[in-house]
């Protein structure tokens, strides 16, 4: 066998009118008729002795061979493959990438996408472009034939996206909800049940609409060593608001949010235990089309892992914010939070958290204070096509100084339950990332009735699996 390829080689080698193919009406597979000192053979047997020339590592052979073929036939999608082999041995990454992204496109099957899009990943690696090799074993990973394959692409992904400096992450989701504007379940405000204001305005009330939001965060790992982290990040969130029905006076876009965030994040570990963050943040904030405030802040939090199933968390930090519109009162934020993480011998996990905010200002209405607490649980199998999660909380928030129109005796008491379920359908997923829809619902009660809420979100969104 290995003399007859090489001798089929030599043709390819010495041949002068090359010609793999054969004429209209012959079967395929049988070789074209030779001429005298000529040596003919069909696409099949060329693209066999192409396979083997890169098996014994003769990369100039079969890019030859390669190059014939795909001019006869540019949809030959093995010949690129082949092609993009032959390139890899060659050390010409970035060709050969070229070429594995032909083949991908024109593969007919799922192996041969799989194939394709390793074989990207591989060349994009070893030109050190890491970012494109994350992005073809995502692809890798979706068309893998089997749970062990595509095991091993998720697992190579996770090493690509270690060693890559830089980090790239979306989330974008569609919420219809029966309240968009957190806005009165009641036409009139009652203070401590008595109807010294009236009524309220429409768009003081809940208005049904659909919420969008999209976040979108980059970072680059500046420094790293056994025990050191430090990146620069880069983060935009934008939310549109649309009503139902119109309202007079109010639109959605009275209430449209972007936020730019610019940080760096420094990351320190003593041990493989634990962890600590520290954050340094600025940027700025836009509502209704205007500027709101610029801000500054910094977070410290620590994670520690006490067995291999449970792990406890805790940090704080504040955020001062300078405004930007009138009436000009800067705010100064302070934030805590603590809790922990627990992995369930059903492959679940339960999770509580606990957080304070504070908001000191010197005008009224402004400064507050809040406590909530919140519980999650996720199931640890499939229920029908869908993974459960499911979470509860309640939250207590409190202004000591309160005025609508007139002082609040007592300031502001607000005291609020909410709860949701989260449907993820991995099979429904593409390139390792799944769609999920939550539905949530918040019940609060205030002495002043313009905050009694009762609101339901049903959103729709996209997360990574890995």
């Amino acid at each position: 066998m290995a003399f007859r390829a090489l001798l089929l080689a030599a043709g390819f080698c010495l041949a002068a009118g090359l010609a793999p193919g054969q004429p209209a009406g012959q079967p395929a597979g049988t070789p074209a008729p030779a001429q005298p000192g000529e040596t003919r053979l069909s696409l099949s047997q060329a693209q066999v002795l192409a396979g083997y020339a890169v098996k014994t590592g003769r990369p100039e052979l079969a890019f030859q061979i390669t190059e014939t073929l795909i001019a006869a036939n540019p949809e030959d999608g093995l010949a690129h493959y082949l092609k993009a082999r032959a390139l890899a041995q060659l050390k010409r990454y970035d060709d050969g990438r070229e070429a594995a992204k032909i083949a991908y496109r024109g593969a007919q099957t799922d192996v041969q996408r799989f194939e394709a899009a390793k074989l990207a990943a591989e060349l994009s690696f070893a030109d050190e472009r890491l970012t494109a090799s994350q992005l073809w074993l995502r692809r890798a990973a979706h068309f893998a034939p089997d749970e062990s394959t595509r095991d091993m692409a998720v697992k190579a992904f996770r090493r690509v996206r270690y060693q890559n400096p830089f980090s790239f992450n979306m989330r974008f989701s569609v919420n219809p909800s029966d309240n968009v504007n957190n806005g009165a379940n009641s036409p009139f405000n009652l203070i401590e049940g008595s109807p010294l204001i009236g009524a309220l305005s429409p768009s003081a009330q809940a208005i049904p609409g659909v919420v969008a939001t999209a976040d979108i965060r980059a970072s680059y790992r500046l420094m790293q060593t056994d025990t050191f982290q430090m990146k620069a990040s880069a983060r935009i969130s934008a939310k549109r608001v649309r009503f139902n029905e119109p309202v007079v006076g109010f639109s959605g876009r009275d209430m449209a949010e972007e936020r730019l965030e610019l940080g760096l994040n420094y990351r320190w570990s003593g041990s493989g235990t634990g962890f600590w963050d520290l954050d340094l943040s600025g940027g700025w904030q836009r509502y209704g089309g205007d500027a709101l405030y610029n801000f500054l802040g910094m977070d410290l939090s620590r994670v520690q892992k006490l067995t291999d199933k449970l792990h406890v968390m805790a940090g704080g930090g504040f955020e001062q914010q300078y405004d930007e519109a009138p009436p000009i009162a800067h705010t100064r934020v302070y934030h805590g939070f603590a809790g922990f993480g627990y992995a369930l011998d059903s492959g679940g996990s339960l999770g509580f958290r606990m957080q304070y905010r504070e908001a000191q200002n010197d005008l009224w209405n402004r400064a507050y204070n809040q406590v909530s607490g919140i519980a999650t649980y996720t199931m640890g199998r499939q229920v029908g096509p869908v993974n459960l999660s499911f979470m509860v909380g309640r939250s207590e928030l409190e202004y000591d100084r309160y005025a609508v129109i007139f002082p609040v005796r007592g300031g502001r008491q607000d005291d609020s339950w909410f709860g949701g379920v989260t449907a993820t359908w991995p099979e429904a997923g593409y390139m390792g990332f799944v769609p999920t829809w939550t539905l949530q619902h918040e019940k609060a009660r205030s002495n002043i009735s313009r905050f009694n809420v009762d609101q339901t979100t049903f959103s729709f969104g996209i997360r990574s699996q890995f």
